[in-house]
């Protein structure tokens, strides 16, 4: 057993594979449009632009923006349209390019003028749609008003406790990774047979104090700790770690310490305590290395092999190249066919890159003494005498450190942290439990049961319907509207009348309380936020107006449709069709002689087929396959590509693992379609060119009501300018 350090759930979470790309190059703009030329339902529309705001908001906020260049903020602030009393700059277009269309190192001005106009006028077009949902008065409407606010509800969330706990912890934890410690530890553990924790902190708090008056904190580790693994090497940890490689409350406390001192409190985890002691704490950073192995073996002793390793190193200090060296005598067969090379990155708390081994202490301790270029003397280690060279250093990427420990913090930490912040929050709002109504609630229903059961709030007695159950920001919930709350609400149909059931369901109702409280100047505090809340706002504006103007309005329209198939009717053909009977066998001299039964002798083709035939469940049907279309029907297909003629018999044609003899009984010709059997090929076609009348009509009257300028030259003179500030 290694460690109990690094063993029970305190070292080295996992990192699991990324489980979701997060996408930011969406703005709403993109999502109604993506939507209807996907030609989803108003339905699904809608939860296509929540879910993709949701993805915005949960990626967007913690990350830095990338910037090609310099924007000098008087220009890009240039009005290049305007639609009605709405300022369109240069800065709103630019934003809107780099959340659908940018590309790495592709600006807005580097466009060619006709993708820029192209861009501009979808961007008004869209601006429009959302001014005359505007001047409709739509963003009155109760339904639209309470759909965005529950939304925002869900934006703020993401946002806040981003802002709260992700993004702070993350950092810390970035902090951390800038180095990496070595540290020894004692553990004190709990008894199996005792719930009771005190003695064991009282015996940790013991040895600290033994600790602050002079103790050697190797040999208490050796004679106190309760990891007798680590114990005999005095508590030492072998190797090092990094941020977000131990349990916090360890990493907390070991990151706070100077090399040499120890963390003068118990640190508490499930298992018991650990007093630790920081030994080194060295930059984090990752190197390439080559070494030479001479081994020692029973043919070759320890001096043998010194002398070698040390003869190979002179020769290295005369200059002899160290992969030939190492291709030539390294007894370390993986490395030697690559010049000595360890074959990826190597760090102290990471160990080899891809793999995460690690070598042994003396080892890697002689390669980080060396600078780059440097060639150690000969170092023993358990498989012989190595002579190593360190190659190159480089720092590890912190962005790529970010994200690994985002998703470590989440795993790990995020829900337990949510949920103390929230009963913080709680707290400070003045929330509270009547205990002596809730015992009262809880005495007068079947707390076996849960509010599926219908007449479970029966039983309540009338008298305590009034009284009040519990509060919050001096907002009171009476009995009688805690039940009716979870009488009307579906997701409170599982709740156990239980005590714990009850009080969870309380919590539920006062979360949003909480949040919307505790959110409530959230646009203030984060700018980026406002901005999402009013593209989702808007996209939603954009979805009604254009629901009321285009879908509502999309109908199937026969006279129009019966015009369309007049002038295009020769484009819409139906697939040539054969009826016929088969035998199909699965030999071929078989086939041979049932084809010269048919043609020689005459022998009926039902009564082979009902014979021979040995396609599953076609026996029984004496081979009869019925009408087969080229359009979906290999044995069709051949017929066709074989010029088959009706009343004529194939075969053996090869087809599906055997052999197929056909009698063709009907043959019908490829034709146009009549008006009624093409219309599943032409609708959709019908429906666009409809839906892009309705568009554009309601458009051009919405240009009447609402003006709409774009300014050219002032556009063109912005993109000028901004290319000789970044030439």
């Amino acid at each position: 057993m290694s460690s109990i350090l690094f063993n029970i759930s305190i070292l080295f979470p996992v990192t699991y594979a990324k489980l979701i790309e997060v996408y930011e190059n969406f703005l709403i703009l993109n999502f109604i449009y993506l939507a209807r030329l996907m030609k989803v339902n108003r339905f699904l529309l809608s939860w296509v632009i929540i879910v993709g705001i949701f993805f915005i908001c949960s990626s967007s906020y913690s990350q830095k923006k990338a910037k090609n260049s310099k924007p000098i903020k008087n220009v890009e602030e240039t009005v290049i349209a305007t639609v009605g009393s709405e300022n369109i700059t240069f800065a709103d277009l630019e934003k809107a390019y780099s959340k659908n269309l940018a590309k790495k190192n592709s600006p807005l001005y580097s466009l060619p003028k006709d993708s820029l106009m192209d861009f501009l006028n979808l961007y008004v077009r869209y601006r429009l749609k959302v001014n005359d949902a505007l001047a409709r008065g739509l963003d009155k409407d109760s339904a639209t008003r309470e759909e965005i606010r529950n939304n925002r509800r869900l934006l703020a969330e993401t946002y806040f406790f981003e802002k709260e706990l992700v993004n702070p912890n993350v950092e810390k934890m970035l902090r951390y990774r800038d180095w990496e410690a070595q540290i020894s530890y004692i553990f004190v553990q709990f008894p199996a047979d005792n719930p009771d924790t005190l003695p064991t902190y009282k015996r940790a708090m013991k040895l600290i104090d033994m600790l602050k008056n002079g103790a050697d904190f190797a040999k208490l580790a050796k004679d106190s700790s309760n990891d007798r693994e680590s114990a005999e090497r005095g508590g030492l940890v072998l190797n090092y770690f990094t941020g977000g490689k131990v349990q916090r409350q360890i990493e907390d406390a070991v990151f706070s310490l100077k090399p040499g001192e120890f963390y003068p409190y118990p640190i508490k985890t499930k298992f018991g305590y650990f007093i630790v002691k920081l030994n080194k704490l060295q930059p984090r950073v990752k190197v390439k290395g080559r070494h030479i192995l001479i081994a020692i073996t029973p043919d070759r002793d320890s001096t043998s092999a010194f002398k070698k390793a040390d003869s190979l190193y002179n020769l290295l200090k005369a200059g002899v190249d160290f992969s030939i060296l190492a291709e030539e005598n390294s007894d370390d067969p993986q490395s030697s066919m690559r010049g000595g090379d360890f074959g990826g990155w190597y760090s102290r708390s990471g160990g080899l890159e891809p793999s995460g081994k690690f070598f042994t202490s003396s080892f890697e301790d002689a390669l980080f003494n060396l600078k780059d270029g440097e060639i150690s003397q000969p170092v023993r280690t358990e498989y012989g005498f190595h002579i190593i060279r360190r190659d190159s250093t480089s720092k590890f990427n912190k962005d790529d450190d970010r994200e690994d420990l985002k998703r470590t913090y989440k795993r790990l930490y995020f829900e337990t942290d949510k949920k103390e912040l929230i009963e913080k929050l709680q707290k400070n709002y003045g929330f509270f439990v009547n205990e002596g109504i809730l015992s009262k609630l809880l005495s007068s229903v079947d707390t076996t049961k849960t509010v599926l059961d219908t007449a479970w709030f029966k039983s309540i007695p009338t008298d305590i319907k009034n009284e009040v159950l519990f509060g919050i920001l001096n907002k009171l919930y009476t009995v009688g509207e805690f039940v009716n709350i979870l009488k009307s609400k579906s997701e409170f149909r599982t709740t156990a009348l239980t005590r714990a059931g009850l009080l969870n369901a309380i919590d539920r109702v006062v979360r949003p309380v909480v949040l919307d409280k505790a959110t409530e100047n959230l646009e203030s505090q984060i700018p980026e936020f406002a901005s999402i809340v009013k593209e989702f706002s808007d996209g939603i504006l954009l979805f009604k107006v254009e629901a009321l103007e285009v879908w509502d309005k999309l109908k199937f329209d026969t006279t129009f449709a019966r015009q369309y198939w007049e002038k295009n009717k020769s484009k819409y053909k139906t697939y040539p069709v054969y009826d016929v009977h088969e035998i199909y066998v699965l030999n071929d001299s078989l086939a041979r002689v049932i084809y010269e039964k048919l043609t020689k002798e005459g022998a009926n083709f039902e009564d082979l087929a009902g014979q021979y035939t040995q396609r599953a469940n076609f026996r029984e049907k004496k081979g009869y396959w019925g009408k087969i279309s080229t359009k979906d029907n290999n044995l069709a297909r051949k017929l066709h590509e074989m010029n088959a003629q009706e009343g004529s018999i194939i075969g053996p044609i090869k087809y599906d693992d055997g052999f197929s003899i056909v009698r063709v009984n009907k043959y019908e010709p490829e034709r146009e379609k009549t008006f009624e059997e093409a219309i599943p090929d032409f609708a959709t076609e019908v429906q666009e060119i409809l839906q892009k009348q309705l568009l554009e009509n309601w458009l051009a009257q919405a240009k009447k009501r609402i003006p709409v300028k774009i300014y050219e030259q002032k556009l063109m003179s912005v993109v000028s300018t901004l290319k000789k500030q970044n030439k």
